[in-house]
């Protein structure tokens, strides 16, 4: 199969990015995810990585070139004897230099002494201090977490191919987090979420459907089209806007968890945010307000290491943030983010604190995500030992092997939960690319409540 490499929409503000350098040569074959070049856009030097395994058959563009996003830049096939369309043959062959084609950046962000840095890496054991929980439970938990790495994996292919408008802010690694969290919520608590939403949005029972066409900005999308990834909604599953702006969302899951309470109702809000959010003030405004209240509320933070490309080390001398917790005189609790049953119980004994009217928590999950911070970015500030010490301790893999091996679940179970993620994920690919775009007219609502509706 002959496929067109092109550049991607790298989040530049312009139409058009440099092609600094090519990080292969003619006939190498690559696998997919490894870099094939590097562009500069008018914000950075990004490496773009490819979609698929094969044969780099042709280089089109020369380093130096200026290009457009969106142009075919190389040829890749399956092997080195496929014909190549006669379009392609005609054009002249880049020759590559040499010294452009040895890996870029493969240690850390410069001015960072690594001595300085604590990675605390999770606990390779899965057990629990808890009652053992139910094949069922997990078995479904395992599912949500393969159905969201398998719709982030599918949008970073298409991404590669230039097919996905915009960037993306992916979440591969965190899987366990969204999970865990979002199995102890009923369908009427409310989550909000971040510029990394995909994933709390499927585990608290969004459609993938209206979630890709609001990525594709359509019609169907959950949000109308009008939000792109970094804004869904869903407001029938509990998922409330999603917001881009770092930690804006804590006084506002703080108001909506008084507003349960005044009511007299025992549901809870749940804000998602990562380490970064912990040093600004919405933070500490917010869960002090929530703990003078007893507001059922539970903070989530997801302590992936980097808040966009800075080490955590690098902002904060306490090596648990969920010691802040102390300050404000609520619980908080350091718990393997990448490990489902620790995830879990942690946030139940939380979820179920909140509900009996004795306030918040602060839970840290110590997680990871395994792309950069976004699709931009090549996440060449870590080292890359560093990624594959955390993929060892893979959140879906870990739930995998414990459904094997202390559930007695057959291989061919797990393989056709896998297969049947893959599926829904491809169909609503499909659906979105087949969504009508919004009317004009659309833009114009819903902007003002409706005469007489609350």
């Amino acid at each position: 199969m002959i496929s067109k490499i092109v550049v991607p929409n790298l989040g530049a503000t312009g139409t058009d990015v440099t092609l600094v350098a090519w990080l292969v040569k003619l006939g190498d074959y690559v696998k997919a995810g490894a870099p094939l070049f590097s562009v500069a856009t008018d914000k950075a030097e990004v490496e773009v990585e490819a979609f698929r395994d094969g044969y780099v058959r042709e280089i089109l563009a020369q380093p130096g070139a200026t290009v457009e996003l969106g142009a075919e830049v190389a040829i890749m096939s399956d092997s080195v004897e496929e014909r190549l369309p006669t379009a392609v043959l005609r054009s002249p062959s880049a020759t590559v230099d040499r010294q452009a084609s040895k890996p870029k950046n493969q240690g850390n962000q410069k001015g960072i002494d690594s001595s300085h840095r604590r990675d605390p890496l999770p606990s390779r054991s899965i057990e629990s201090s808890h009652d053992r929980i139910s094949v069922g439970m997990l078995i479904e938990m395992f599912r949500q977490m393969v159905l969201i790495r398998r719709f982030e994996d599918h949008l970073h292919q298409l991404f590669l191919q230039g097919l996905v408008p915009g960037t993306l802010h992916q979440c591969q690694g965190q899987e366990a987090v969204a999970v865990g969290v979002c199995a102890n919520l009923r369908r009427d608590d409310v989550i909000f979420s971040t510029h990394r939403p995909v994933g709390h949005f499927l585990a608290k029972g969004s459609s993938a459907h209206s979630i890709a066409a609001e990525i594709w900005g359509r019609a169907t999308g959950c949000a109308g089209g009008k939000g792109g990834q970094m804004h869904l909604v869903d407001a029938s599953a509990g998922a409330m806007p999603s917001n881009a702006i770092v930690g804006a969302n804590i006084p506002i899951a703080t108001g909506a968890a008084l507003g349960f309470k005044l009511r007299g109702l025992d549901r809870v809000a749940v804000s998602f945010f990562g380490d970064g959010t912990t040093n600004i003030g919405a933070f500490h405004e917010g869960i002090n307000l929530a703990s003078i209240k007893d507001a059922p509320v539970v903070f989530v933070c997801e302590n992936n290491l980097y808040a966009a490309s800075t080490h955590v080390s690098l902002t904060m001398r306490i090596s648990d943030i969920a010691e802040r917790a102390k300050a404000y005189g609520i619980p908080g609790q350091s718990v393997d983010g990448m490990n489902i049953i620790a995830v879990f119980y942690s946030m139940a004994e939380a979820v179920s604190r909140a509900r009996r009217g004795e306030g918040p928590t602060l839970l840290e999950f110590k997680t990871y995500r395994y792309a950069g911070h976004s699709r931009g970015d090549p996440g060449g500030y870590r080292l890359r030992d560093e990624v594959q010490r955390w993929r060892e301790s893979d959140p879906i893999l870990r739930a995998r092997n414990l459904l094997l091996k202390e559930y007695q679940q057959e291989e061919f179970t797990l393989e056709d939960i896998e297969r049947a993620c893959q599926k829904e994920v491809e169909a609503a690919v499909k659906f979105a690319q087949a969504s009508p775009d919004p009317t004009a007219e659309s833009c114009f609502g819903p902007v003002y409540a409706e005469r007489g509706r609350t």
